[in-house]
């Protein structure tokens, strides 16, 4: 046998009752201290809500006026690009017209042709200043 008596197990010392009533005990002292932490922890929280709120806020408000500066580039971007291709079609049409004046014309006004050229020119310019 052994020189030294047998210790014996925790389990054959403690009972269940000891151990519910330890952690009821504990419960029960620690019970204003996880109550105020649980209001503070929700002050922190409703407070961090609330700052979320705002930065979303501030975001949003970012955001929509990037949207409108893009917006009106868009705009003015394509209402640029349909002058330029309403000139081109204006410019397409007066070329044809007046290349077909060039070569088409009377016998008699060959030595005029530069009527038709200046009449070409006007064209030009009214189409730049009007279109």
């Amino acid at each position: 046998m052994s020189m030294f008596p047998s210790i014996p197990r925790a389990k054959d010392v403690i009972t269940e009752e000891d151990i519910e009533t330890w952690v009821g005990a504990v419960v029960r002292a620690l019970w204003p201290v996880i109550k105020s932490a649980n209001s503070e922890t929700r002050e922190i929280l409703l407070f961090a809500v609330k700052e979320h709120g705002l930065v979303l806020e501030e975001q949003t408000k970012a955001m929509r006026q990037t949207l409108e500066v893009q917006s009106r580039a868009m705009q003015h971007t394509i209402e640029t690009q349909g002058r330029q291709v309403s000139r081109l079609i204006a410019f397409g049409g007066l070329t044809a017209i007046f290349s077909k004046f060039w070569t088409d014309l009377p016998q008699w006004l060959k030595h005029r042709r530069w009527v038709v050229a200046a009449a070409y020119g006007l064209g030009v310019v009214v189409i730049i200043l009007s279109v």
